[in-house]
Parts: structure tokens; sequence; C-alpha cells
């Protein structure tokens, strides 16, 4: 009897293969058909499936969309004493939100659009710099890496710019990880096919080469990551030893930037102007870097804080058109950071090509 059933069920279970395997090959010709596999590249359909572009990898293209923080709960928990939150002294977040809400009107009046970077959760918050929203991450050539920054005090950062990223449908195509760091503020897109970032700029209480605004592993998976979007990206790993190699570079329109040579890596200065035919507009000595640096919102036209009008004065004698607004406590003095740190670039056109 026991036999019998078996028989039996084998008998169903022949049938139920049977009519099985009928159908996978109703769904193999079905694939073959109708639904061919399409070989393409990722960034040839960043618009597509992602919805935008999603490109900035240049400073001077005109620009569409950018990323802030709102000063917030984190301001308030600055106690005494006030250096080791890297303030010289009590903030005043009414103020500095005032000031926020300025400059995030005037990019929108300049036809920029604006995303406030997602807050840390209430009673949690403690990044008292998040209002540089520069260096956390920074423009691949399609899409965004997410950086690894080197200071305790901004170390998580991270984590709310990824988030923010995926909620806007921001593809990330990368983030620095292991011993490698990374930090926006120490990278230039030169143009489209040339970044340089500056290694080793240390500060005055560390001189281990492997924690710095950007490292060599770090800038090692930089270079990985946008050779794999484009062979042809040139990545130039410049010295920070001592001083700010290339960061004193502020491209302002096509191979040209508002800055001294002199406070360059001299064989980074040498390659530039044989090979990328730079242009330096060099500012009097009497001004600093602070005075006459900004945002680049189009060729030829920045946005950048007040009170510096010899340095706003001299740039339109350079033919720059300059908008200016009042940051005071968000920049330096005041504050230990630059309107371009206070700017994470995610779109920006292409830039012109003469």
């Amino acid at each position: 009897m026991l036999v019998e059933k078996r028989t039996a069920l084998s008998g169903v279970d022949k049938h139920v293969e049977d009519e099985g395997s009928a159908k996978w090959e109703t769904l193999n010709r079905m694939y073959e058909t109708h639904h061919p596999q399409v070989a393409t590249r990722f960034e040839d359909e960043v618009q597509k499936f992602w919805g935008r572009e999603w490109k900035s990898n240049t400073e001077i293209g005109r620009l569409r969309l950018v990323m802030m923080h709102r000063p917030a709960e984190e301001i308030s928990m600055i106690r005494p004493p006030y250096e080791e939150w890297r303030w010289l002294g009590k903030p005043d977040l009414d103020r500095m939100v005032q000031e926020h809400e300025r400059l995030v009107q005037a990019y929108r009046d300049e036809g920029v659009e604006v995303v406030i970077r997602k807050p840390e959760p209430r009673g949690k918050a403690r990044f008292v710099k998040s209002i540089y929203t520069e260096d956390p991450s920074f423009p691949a050539v399609r899409g965004m890496i997410i950086g690894r920054m080197y200071d305790d005090l901004r170390r998580g950062e991270e984590l709310y710019t990824y988030q923010t990223l995926a909620e806007i449908g921001c593809p990330v195509v990368g983030i620095i990880h292991g011993t490698g760091m990374v930090e926006g503020g120490g990278l230039n897109w030169l143009d489209e096919k040339h970044l340089s970032v500056v290694v080793h700029h240390d500060r005055p209480n560390t001189c281990e080469q492997n924690v710095a605004a950007a490292n060599e592993e770090g800038a090692r998976q930089v270079e990985r990551i946008l050779k794999e979007q484009d062979s042809e990206v040139d990545v130039r790993i410049g010295p920070g030893y001592g001083g700010w190699g290339s960061l004193w570079l502020w491209p302002i329109d096509k191979h040209t930037s508002v800055s001294d040579p002199k406070l360059l890596d001299e064989a980074f200065v040498k390659w530039l102007k044989t090979e990328m035919k730079w242009t330096f507009l060099i500012p009097p000595k009497e001004l600093s870097f602070l005075s006459v640096s900004g945002i680049v919102l189009r060729p030829g036209k920045i946005i950048k804080p007040t009170g510096t009008p010899k340095g706003t004065k001299w740039l339109e004698t350079q033919g720059i058109e300059v908008v200016e607004v009042d940051v005071t406590s968000l920049v330096a003095p005041e504050n230990t950071g630059t309107i371009q740190c206070l700017t994470r670039e995610l779109i920006r056109d292409p830039e012109p090509k003469d």
C-alpha cells in the first residue's frame, strides 16, 4: 500500500515538473524576445533614471543647485571653554540663522535652487561646524562622493550628508573608507577633465601624515572612482606640507583663477601654465584671500561676503561682477570658514568651451 502511494505521488511530481519546464521555456522566450540585456554606461543614464544630470565637476559652470545647513540646536550646546568647540566666543544663534537665510535668499535670487541638509536628531546634535557643507562630500564626474572627515569634531557629518543626497535622489557613487581621509575643501576641479587634490595639509597639533584633510589613501580612492567614471580624468595630487598647496587656487573662469602663483607649489604652477595655459589674476599684496574669494555663480560673476570693499572694487576692475551678502557670523574672521565652505555645489551647467 505504501509503495502504491509513493508511485502515485511520483506521477504527480513528474506532471508538475513537465508543466514547470514548459513555463520556464515560455519565460526564457519572453526574455529573449522582449527583454534583451542592454550594455550601457551609468553616466549616460543619470538624467533618465535619477531625474537630473547630477553633474558638478566644474568650479565655473553656471550654478544650479547647492546644499546648505541651517544653524540649529547644535549651536546652543556650545559652552566655555569655547576654544574646545573651535569658537572664539559664545555664538549668537539667532544672528547666524538670519544670515544663513540671507545667503539662501541671495542664491535663490540668482536662480540657484537650495537644499537644506538633513539635521541631526533632536537632543543629540553635536556637530557645531555643520554649516560648512562643502567638506563632507564632493562631486564626481556624475553624482557625489561621500568623504571622510579627519577631524573628530566633525567626523559623522557624512551620515546626514548621505541621507540628504538620498532623499533628493542624488546618486552617491563612492564613500571614502578604510584609512582614507578626504574633505571637499581640499579638492578643485580645474576643468571637467582635471582635478587637484591637496594631501598632507595638517593642522599644527599633528604631524601624522595619515591624519590630514586629505591623505594619500583618500586621494587614491578618489582617483579610482573618477577613473571608473571617465578614464580621461587626470587627478593631480598636490603637496600640502606646511601650506595650503592648491587650496589657494580659486578658479573664476575657464582656466583662470584669482590667486598668487607664489603661494602654490612651483611644479604645479609650471604644469598649469604650460599644459593648461592657465591665467592668474594676481590680487594686490594688501588684499587677503578672503577679501577676493567667493562662489562662482557663472563665469565672471561671483557671490561673496560683505566687509571687504577694497577686494570687491579690485575684482570689479578685473571685469568680475560681484554680488555681496552679509554673512559675517558665518565666515572668517568671526568664524572659521568661508562662503565656499558654507556651500556644497550639487549641480552646475557644463563649463564654457572657450
